[in-house]
């Protein structure tokens, strides 16, 4: 095997693999001898057919499939040989002619001028958790927990109940079927309805019937009825009130904990640690900033394109497809192309700008790296270990894995070798 390397552009190599006439001819008689052995042709018994009759009925099958594993057989060895690492699948051509084998068009990450990334200004809140800040959070919890009971009959709806009505809507004195409801539950108060809707319905008690008339937004989802006045029939069938448990010892243990002091710790530390995992992302967002400042990184266009396509794939699954048209379909897909573009465009320069860090400095994820992250997936998926590395394994994952491994211990390294200023402080030293 010969191979020879031409650099193409920035992101771009062509490798030539040159095979010899021999190994055309084995790879090419080991599919005779499969075809000869599995051929079924009128006239000739399986496993007789002359060589002649079976070139003829599957030339064509030969052909492809001889090309076929002349790239499996020898593609791997062929970069390895031309020290080519692509980032993606490269794009195979068949050489015609006296020549025989093939170019692969491989899509490489660019050798660039790494920025300074070792003591680069950043700023961010330190973290501060105040006893205000647990109270609130303890408060969530309380609200969480919260059981609801019936009021008195007599008693009327107010901000805090949580009730069931039911309700018809009326445009110009017709009903609107998408408007209708039998059983529907609410809770007052909670910022979830319209303030007309809700002032309406506060002050009414169980089992009566009241007139709301609620003035749509012209934003509204629904364009039927967008800027709309819309008359609502209300019946309230249900009204209980939320009880609230006590912040006590015994509400402590029903969160889990020893007591209420170990609560108040513990949510504190939550606290901390949710912070923690804001503030690096935030701190992390500010590093990408200052590496890309100014800096000109190339970036492959088949990757490109590929990542690009990915985000519109998991954008367009959360779409309900039925209800757009095909034409309403290609304007949105059009849509977030050019909106992902851009996006996947800064985020690949950074993984550039990171993978070569990590080249530099060294940085690598080992067997145990890989094995610890996997530890963790199949915990978060309620899935045993070998169960997951199956997964990766099957689907040739493991590889990738270890890539995002190593761009987090890169931003890890630029992070630990940041200049991190408090930006709370420095906003009151230049006020004054």
């Amino acid at each position: 095997m010969k191979v020879q390397v031409e650099a193409l552009d920035s992101v771009r190599k062509k490798v030539e693999v040159l095979l010899p006439e021999e190994t055309i001819t084995e790879i090419r008689e080991s599919i005779y001898d499969e075809v000869r052995k599995s051929a079924k042709i009128k006239g000739f018994r399986q496993g007789k057919i002359p060589r002649p009759i079976i070139t003829q009925y599957y030339k064509e099958y030969i052909e492809e499939e001889t090309r076929k594993r002349m790239l499996q057989n020898t593609m791997f060895d062929a970069l390895k040989e031309a020290r080519v690492e692509p980032i993606m699948e490269p794009v195979a051509d068949f050489l015609e002619g006296d020549k025989h084998g093939y170019t692969l068009e491989c899509e490489i990450l660019p050798e660039i001028e790494l920025p300074e990334y070792k003591g680069i200004e950043i700023e961010a809140e330190a973290i501060n958790i105040s006893d205000e800040d647990v109270e609130q959070r303890i408060d969530s919890m309380r609200n969480f927990h919260a059981s609801f009971e019936a009021k008195a009959s007599d008693s009327t709806a107010q901000k805090g109940d949580f009730i069931v009505i039911k309700y018809q809507g009326y445009l110009n004195g017709e009903p609107l079927k998408q408007i209708a409801a039998d059983g529907y539950p609410l809770e007052l108060g909670n910022a979830m309805l319209m303030p007309q809707f809700e002032e309406g319905v506060i002050g009414m008690k169980e089992n009566e019937e009241r007139d709301v008339e609620v003035t749509f937004p012209d934003d509204y989802p629904d364009k039927d009825i967008a800027s709309r006045k819309i008359l609502f029939k209300v019946t309230i069938k249900e009204i209980k009130q939320k009880m609230l448990p006590e912040v006590n010892d015994d509400f402590a243990r029903d969160m889990s904990f020893e007591n209420l002091e170990v609560m108040r710790k513990g949510v504190k530390e939550e606290l901390i640690k949710e912070k923690e995992g804001f503030r690096k992302r935030e701190l992390t967002q500010k590093a990408f900033d200052v590496l890309l400042k100014d800096r000109d990184v190339p970036v492959p266009k088949r990757f490109l394109e590929k990542r690009v396509y990915g985000m519109i794939e998991e954008a367009q699954s959360r779409y309900q497809s039925g209800k757009f048209s095909v034409e309403e379909m290609k304007a949105l897909t059009e849509k977030m192309h050019g909106d992902f573009e851009k996006r996947a465009e800064e985020r690949i320069k950074v993984e550039i700008i990171l993978a070569r860090i990590a080249e530099k400095e060294g940085i690598k994820a080992d067997d145990k790296d890989v094995e610890e992250r996997l530890k963790t997936i199949a915990q978060d998926a309620n899935k045993t270990y070998n169960e997951v590395k199956g997964i990766y394994e099957q689907y040739g994952l493991i590889a990738g894995l270890r890539d995002s491994i190593v761009e987090e211990k890169a931003i890890d390294y630029v992070l630990a070798n940041a200049v991190i200023k408090d930006a709370a402080k420095d906003a009151v030293e230049e006020k004054e």
